[in-house]
């Protein structure tokens, strides 16, 4: 049974949400945070804040990918997402956009995997956003991905101006319409006959 699912949302501040937490959170590893602390956290002796998640089950596949120009180490989870946080200053800041998707059931992980790179590379990495990608399957039928998303150019130096395009509903439509394509061209090489749709009932229906 194909399935579309697609849900776009903002990770901020001024929910009182962190970008260290979260990315902790959904590759079910451990983050150290030293800016701007939010939640409920630990504390280690060196008094960072420490996102503690490895007894969270389901996560099979974690990889960031780097758009070019940005620096090499940002491949390192802690260190990409405290510089995040680093780059934000104010109280009520955007410190990243979450992309979740529903995952093909007639695709196996590695397949997966790669609709995922594809789809990530020509929407996001050329474009200059830096793509942190986890995926859960929990073995309840429901595999599914979260991507984070940086908000800023991104420079050998680090980060620098935010990007307002990004933030464009236009963008956010061709990102879903997107999705449908890579997903449907993984259908049509395997030789499927199913295929996915994100437009809505009433789009669908009409002439």
């Amino acid at each position: 049974m194909v399935l579309y699912y697609f849900n776009g949302n903002i990770i901020g501040r001024g929910s009182g949400r962190s970008a260290t937490g979260a990315a902790a959170y959904r590759s079910g590893g451990i983050l150290r945070s030293a800016a701007y602390r939010s939640g409920e956290e630990l504390r280690d002796e060196t008094g960072e804040i420490v996102h503690d998640y490895t007894r969270k089950s389901g996560v099979v596949y974690s990889e960031i990918m780097l758009p070019d120009g940005a620096p090499p180490e940002y491949v390192d989870r802690e260190i990409l997402w405290n510089a995040v946080e680093a780059s934000e200053k104010r109280k009520d800041s955007q410190l990243a956009r979450e992309i979740v998707v529903a995952l093909q059931r007639e695709f196996d992980l590695q397949e997966r995997i790669e609709v995922l790179r594809e789809y990530i590379a020509e929407n996001f990495t050329e474009k200059g956003m830096i793509a942190d990608l986890n995926i859960h399957d929990k073995g309840d039928d429901n595999p599914h991905a979260h991507i984070m998303l940086t908000t800023r150019h991104v420079s050998p130096d680090g980060f620098g101006l935010k990007n307002r395009d990004w933030n464009k509903k236009d963008m956010l439509l061709d990102w879903r319409e997107s999705w449908t394509e890579v997903n449907n061209r993984k259908f049509e090489q395997k030789g499927l006959d199913e295929r996915i749709d994100h437009r809505s009932y009433k789009a669908k229906l009409a002439p």
